[in-house]
């Protein structure tokens, strides 16, 4: 709080305090607390560096363009025990501001393009049948996870760039608002790191996160290079443990799903289709499949 040093002469004194009253804030202040001009003498630094202070956030647009010294802080005035307390406290751009990065630290994204942190339900098209039968799909999963129910996930399939990302980007930042941990991940480009995850010891942490997490969401399953080694060793035993937990997954691809074994094999042998479609019986397990 900035000092106002001045002498205690009575006349200099009165006249700050009658132009303390200007301050339609302070004035109201005076009177909603019955303070008595010795009160307001007594507490004069504070009523005088909230006089210049306060007005700074008046018609305040957001944080940056916040004039306070200290970013996001508004002063407070309060009356407690016959005492006049100055304080500052965050204003309401940021606690959302503060809010909004809590959400986005709950969710980890992996390969995943920027405009999914923006992405919201408040955008979703319903511009067919379909969409609205997937909306109204969203909204149930959403109020069941609300109430700690146990649910399925979605397996969402379609043609390409028809918002099936975005979709589940939508999902994923809703999730956080409800204090749920969410990785999504562009699938082809995880298959990537986590080969090269080998290399630096990283493999089992990366696991071991896939299984936990509250909500794990696979973009373009289907559309990596096929690899027996990460579907068997890696997706295999991620798949399985939220399968066993009733963890809330989410897929999507551009193949529809009684397909997807195709995509999951690298030979013709019997033994390669068949842990395709352990695979593809695991997905089904965890989650309903939806033609967008």
């Amino acid at each position: 709080m900035e000092r106002y040093p001045f002498k205690q002469n009575k006349n200099i004194v009165d006249d700050v305090i009658e132009t303390l009253y200007e301050d339609p804030v302070l004035k109201r202040f005076f009177l909603e607390h019955d303070l008595s001009h010795d009160t307001i003498e007594d507490h004069l630094n504070s009523f005088m560096t909230y006089n210049k202070e306060h007005p700074l956030c008046e018609d305040c647009t957001g944080l940056k363009m916040c004039r306070q010294d200290t970013l996001g802080y508004q002063p407070v005035l309060e009356y407690v025990n016959e005492r006049v307390r100055l304080s500052y406290q965050p204003c309401n751009f940021l606690r959302h501001s503060d809010a909004q990065r809590s959400i986005e630290n709950r969710v980890k994204s992996m390969y995943m393009p920027a405009m999914i942190s923006q992405a919201t339900l408040d955008d979703f098209h319903l511009t067919t049948d379909s969409r609205k039968t997937l909306y109204k799909t969203i909204m149930t999963i959403m109020n069941q996870v609300k109430l700690d129910e146990k649910v399925k996930g979605l397996y969402l399939t379609g043609r390409y760039q028809i918002g099936k990302t975005y979709t589940l980007g939508a999902m994923a930042n809703y999730f956080a608002k409800v204090n749920k941990t969410v990785f999504i991940g562009y699938y082809p480009d995880m298959v990537r790191e986590i080969k090269s995850s080998i290399k630096d010891g990283s493999l089992e942490s990366i696991i071991s996160e896939l299984k936990h997490v509250d909500v794990l969401m696979l973009d373009d399953i289907g559309g990596e290079s096929p690899s027996q080694w990460v579907r068997d060793e890696v997706l295999g035993p991620i798949l399985q443990h939220r399968l066993l937990d009733e963890k809330l997954t989410f897929f999507s691809s551009n193949v529809p799903l009684k397909e997807l074994d195709k995509y999951l094999t690298e030979s013709d042998q019997r033994a390669d289709k068949i842990k395709a479609f352990r695979i593809i019986e695991r997905i089904r397990g965890l989650a309903e499949e939806v033609i967008m």
